[in-house]
């Protein structure tokens, strides 16, 4: 076995062709490297950030970064990248036993090799301190905008947004933001009038949903009330301003039983006593914008029978945007998971059938899957700058001996340690 190096390792990115993103940027490699620790990053032609910016900060470049001690990703690892005795860190997307990447589980286990996971690197209160989800929230309203101007202009409405371009297809966020704000002044000034009132909500509470507020107030959008939003067409006719109204939980799910206020921890623990109530704000938007986290024991946030009665009665808007994108899940319509460049497919709830694209009968619905890469460099500095901490208790620790050296905290973002399943990933090894 060739020894490897006491470096940092970082793999350049081949998951899809929209992986732009990377784990470290050069401002926090640069510190790494002040503290004396060796960082090499594998080139790459299509990373946000350019290979000669990582070298003016003193890392090397290198082919293959796979001879590190620490291996650092954003996505998962290819198995002939991992080595015996290194300690590999990136999204595994292996922690809930998914069944396509247990092969590479298992490989960790075999070769005596480490995993660590962002997606359970927690504080000491057990909250997630290193995601993407306020970029998945960002882009995600962006391509509803985007897809509301597209199918609009479909159904014979010409309009400002139609000139908006994909969150892919601008430089950064400000560039993006810039451009919608043009947009929104625009058809502020004129029409159509089938925008007004313009109101898009918001559902959930957590960093996606954030992220979508917080880009829908950079671009001008005003917050509003389910009250103001239920005045607007009387008193405000012909009104185009854009206005976000936030859809919390609490206002979307109830507990069986008139009366009972909603607990959110409650609702975790027994989902299945909880009813959604959500369709009863789409009636007066132009658009939705879904950031709620679903999974089969919740109810769904709109249902196929929710979703058949309204669109007969013509109370759904034009468009859903399915940030959380979980097929048939929480939009039981949500049939596919679509693309950065191509963000929206017709559902044609006649048929039953879906396709790309923002022209014919049904409802349009953007379902991207994979929306932080449509802004890879800023993406890549909040999650970097929210990494770094972390980093250095993780390089110093010797997982081959277990956890014990890390902080408690930290401890559960060990899935594997030495070849072993650490003390808080035990149940992954039913799924092997």
């Amino acid at each position: 076995m060739n020894q490897l190096r006491d470096a940092i390792g970082i793999v350049h990115e081949t998951k899809n062709r929209w992986e732009r993103r990377i784990p470290l940027i050069p401002e926090e490699i640069k510190s790494l490297i002040a503290d004396g620790i060796e960082v090499r990053i594998e080139r790459s032609p299509t990373r946000a950030f350019r290979d000669e910016e990582f070298a003016a900060v003193g890392a090397t470049m290198v082919d293959d970064a796979t001879d590190c001690r620490f291996l650092m990703g954003v996505k998962e690892v290819k198995k002939s990248q991992v080595k015996p005795g290194q300690t590999v860190v990136c999204f595994s997307h292996t922690i809930k036993g998914q069944s396509h990447n247990m092969p590479l589980l298992r490989h960790f286990i075999e070769v005596g090799a480490s995993l660590v996971d962002y997606e359970v690197i927690v504080d000491d209160n057990g909250v997630r301190q290193v995601a993407f989800g306020r970029y998945a929230g960002i882009a995600g309203a962006h391509e509803t905008l985007w897809t509301l101007g597209h199918r609009m202009k479909s159904l014979g409405h010409d309009n400002a947004l139609a000139a908006l371009k994909h969150s892919v297809d601008y430089h950064d966020l400000a560039e993006m933001a810039r451009a919608t704000r043009s947009a929104l002044d625009a058809l502020r000034e004129k029409g159509p009038d089938v925008f007004a009132p313009f109101i898009v909500a918001v559902t959930g509470d957590g960093r996606v949903s954030r992220g979508s507020l917080e880009y829908l107030k950079m671009v001008g959008a005003v917050p509003c009330t389910l009250d103001e939003a239920l005045t607007l067409e009387r008193e405000s006719p012909g009104d185009r301003t854009l206005r976000s109204l936030h859809v919390t939980d609490d206002m979307i799910y109830e507990r069986a039983g008139m009366g009972r206020k909603f607990v959110f921890e409650h609702y975790l623990q027994t989902p299945w006593l909880y009813v959604s109530k959500g369709a009863m704000y789409l009636p007066y938007t132009r658009a939705l914008i879904n950031g709620l986290y679903w999974d089969e024991r919740f109810p769904r946030l709109l249902d196929d029978s929710t979703l058949r009665r309204m669109y007969a009665n013509k109370t759904l808007p034009p468009v859903l945007g399915d940030v959380a994108c979980d097929i048939r899940g929480g939009i039981e319509w949500t049939l596919m998971a679509t693309e950065n460049d191509a963000p929206t497919f017709i559902y044609d709830p006649a048929k039953g059938t879906a396709h790309v694209g923002v022209e014919g009968e049904g409802v349009a619905i953007m379902a991207v899957d994979n929306l932080p890469t449509a802004l890879p460099r800023d993406a890549s500095v909040d999650f970097s700058k929210a990494l770094i901490p972390y980093v250095r208790a993780f390089f110093r620790a010797n997982l081959n001996e277990g956890v014990g050296s890390l902080p408690a905290a930290l401890q559960n973002a060990v899935v594997v340690a030495g070849g072993k399943l650490s003390p808080r990933h035990q149940g992954l090894a039913r799924f092997l």
